[in-house]
């Protein structure tokens, strides 16, 4: 009889626990039919990003990174969840804000779902390695998708979006939100837009890529809508390298835009971040660093500065002259003590020193210009950077599977 009991109470644990598995994704996310499609219009990003923070909190999560449950990935900044049968993204949200209500490649075979050793990156991969989507959690909410075929990328808006579109930009903007959202093509695609709240779709030759870029969360209400505008401009004229989040608890997200090129950070102090940044093309790049509740410890009066290979930098009053430079010129937005927008040029490479410090309001000034510098010619077309980025990534993960 005892025995009996015990199969009966086994077999119902048993059950609890597959349920709890089956439905770890509702815990944030919408419940799902067969065909693993949303149903349920009460649901939202919003929602999501609720349940995400609670979860993040309870697990003791600081700073930027997906916690991963089921199907459902909640980031510092974005979340979002994956169809576990097509693979597409499904109500993708920047800061509980509705974007995308999906995001999804024609024909991909969706094979798995990979969270980066960092947390800050997740990636969804086909099953033959040729077509990536790669999601990250920074304030900019960047998503690289990359295919070494030709491909169609589809972007279905959420309810209260508007679109408008000048050359290869597309910009996203949504009612009642400071929110703002670029999609940068290479100026080869065809774009095919069906209005407000309606469906994107990029047709992109083999061996090039789609990229999604927000003008960052954290720094909303500061007038820098126009500098990341100029940043995104950057990006379709290959002018930019990478760019760099700095957040609570060292957290760390880098997206690389140029071919070979590397950041890494060497140390993190109350005084000073210092991070090592190399790149084989010696060609002059633009990157941009956020920097938001990070390690270092600014007084009332204390100042972010740049010392760049070990010298101080020369600070520039209009961001515009650092999109322009062919020197090493640099612009800062500091509006708190805890949050920090950093534009810079450099102007060649090999292997260079950045050191973001902590200046004193009794440290020497260094001298800031107005001068405006030599327009350089921006004729290469973009992407071919970011593409070799991926391509390797591609290569990798071919390799990876051949070896199974």
């Amino acid at each position: 009889m005892k025995l009996k009991y015990f199969i009966m109470i086994s077999v119902s644990v048993l059950m609890v626990v597959l349920m709890i598995n089956s439905g770890l994704c509702q815990m944030g996310g919408p419940m799902r039919d067969d065909m693993g499609r949303r149903f349920g219009e009460n649901f939202s990003a919003g929602d999501m990003m609720g349940a995400g923070q609670t979860l993040r909190q309870d697990a003791g999560m600081q700073g930027m990174g997906f916690m991963r449950s089921g199907a459902c990935l909640y980031g510092q900044y974005t979340t979002f969840d994956v169809d576990n049968k097509s693979g597409a993204i499904i109500n993708y949200g920047i800061a509980g804000v509705d974007i995308f209500d999906s995001i999804a490649v024609d024909g991909f075979e969706y094979d798995s779902t990979q969270v980066s050793e960092a947390m800050t990156l997740t990636t969804l991969a086909d099953t033959d390695g040729t077509t990536f989507i790669q999601i990250h959690d920074n304030p900019a909410a960047v998503i690289n998708v990359f295919s070494s075929e030709d491909y169609t990328v589809n972007f279905d808006l959420a309810d209260g979006t508007t679109v408008s579109e000048e050359e290869n930009i597309v910009k996203i903007e949504v009612e009642g939100s400071d929110i703002v959202v670029y999609i940068i093509s290479a100026s080869v695609d065809t774009i095919d837009i069906s209005g407000d709240n309606g469906l994107i779709s990029i047709t992109s030759p083999a061996d090039s890529s789609v990229v999604v870029r927000a003008v960052p969360v954290n720094m909303q209400g500061q007038g820098l809508d126009n500098v990341h505008g100029m940043f995104v401009r950057g990006m379709a004229g290959n002018r930019v390298g990478a760019e760099v989040s700095l957040g609570k608890g060292g957290s760390m997200s880098v997206v690389n835009y140029a071919e070979e090129m590397r950041v890494e950070l060497h140390s993190m102090t109350q005084e000073m971040i210092q991070l090592r940044v190399n790149c084989t093309d010696p060609a002059g790049r633009i990157m941009a660093f956020n920097l938001d509740n990070t390690s270092l410890m600014l007084q009332e009066m204390d100042r972010i500065g740049i010392h760049y290979d070990g010298t101080p930098m020369a600070c520039v009053n209009d961001p515009g002259l650092v999109f322009n430079a062919t020197t090493a010129t640099c612009w800062i937005s500091q509006q708190t003590r805890e949050q920090a927008q950093i534009m810079m040029y450099i102007p060649e490479f090999s292997e260079h020193t950045i050191d973001i410090v902590v200046e004193s309001d009794e440290a020497a000034e260094v001298p800031t210009t107005t001068e405006t510098p030599e327009t350089p010619d921006t004729k290469v077309p973009g992407f071919e950077a970011l593409i070799a980025v991926l391509g390797l990534v591609l290569s990798g993960y071919v390799s990876k599977k051949l070896k199974k």
